[in-house]
């Protein structure tokens, strides 16, 4: 029975662990798009619309890696209380 407990808390860590690395991952998806956009905004042949589409998928990353960062305190909070 505790060596299940110490699994599944090792499990829940291990994802918690893994949820923070992919919120790191989207931010910097989102630092990179904001570059392009930027990037993009003195070329005079880029496609209309491309820095502000580039500018929502930087916010939809953003909002993304916040999300994320949430569930991985969501889960800690459950493995601390026992999980």
């Amino acid at each position: 029975m505790v060596t299940e407990s110490r699994r599944a808390t090792d499990d829940l860590l291990t994802h918690i662990a893994t949820l923070r690395a992919d919120a790191d991952l989207m931010d910097g998806y989102a630092r990179r798009l904001l570059t392009t956009a930027t990037t993009l905004s003195g070329c005079p042949t880029a496609p209309e619309g491309t820095g502000p589409a580039l500018e929502r998928q930087a916010e939809a990353c953003a909002t993304a890696a916040g999300q994320l960062r949430a569930a991985a305190e969501a889960l800690l909070t459950h493995a601390r209380a026992g999980g």
